[in-house]
């Protein structure tokens, strides 16, 4: 009996969505862009710079800020990650920032500004971080829900 058993899973085509993923989800969209990030703070809040990697093109990016833009307008929380910690948190309950995301003649521009709890201390302790963090080598990862979208890299 036990020969004649197989793993439900061993059987199926390789061009099949991953558990859980909608039909209708391109696999593309598992793949997250590479990209160069540096944060800085301005009056208005944080803004990150975000310009293509190897294997990015800025007609990705362009699609990429106005698929954010639009989910971040239907409800989906959008924020960064690093190792799978929220980086906008606070006792260990994330806060998110208002973000906005635009394109520049280099690359894409977002920029995060004080929301509710989430105030300009708050934004200035995640920027701080975040460089610290991406200059020892750790990645940040753009989530947009729970799809990883980008990862950042100084």
């Amino acid at each position: 009996m036990n020969t004649a058993m197989k793993m439900p899973m061993m059987n199926m085509p390789m061009q099949m969505p991953a558990m859980g993923m909608g039909m209708g989800m391109p696999m593309a969209s598992m793949m997250p862009m590479m990209c160069q990030m540096s944060c800085s703070m301005t009056d208005k809040g944080m803004l990150c710079m975000m310009l293509p990697a190897e294997g990015t093109s800025m007609e990705m990016m362009r699609s990429m800020c106005m698929m954010m833009n639009e989910m971040m307008a239907n409800g989906t929380p959008c924020g960064m990650m690093c190792n799978g910690m929220p980086m906008m948190s606070c006792c260990g309950m994330p806060m998110m920032p208002m973000m906005k995301c635009e394109m520049t003649a280099k690359g894409m521009m977002m920029m995060m500004m004080p929301n509710g709890m989430m105030g300009m201390d708050m934004l200035k302790c995640c920027c701080d971080m975040m460089n610290r963090m991406m200059a020892c080598g750790m990645p940040m990862t753009m989530m947009c829900g729970s799809m990883p979208c980008m990862v950042c890299m100084h």
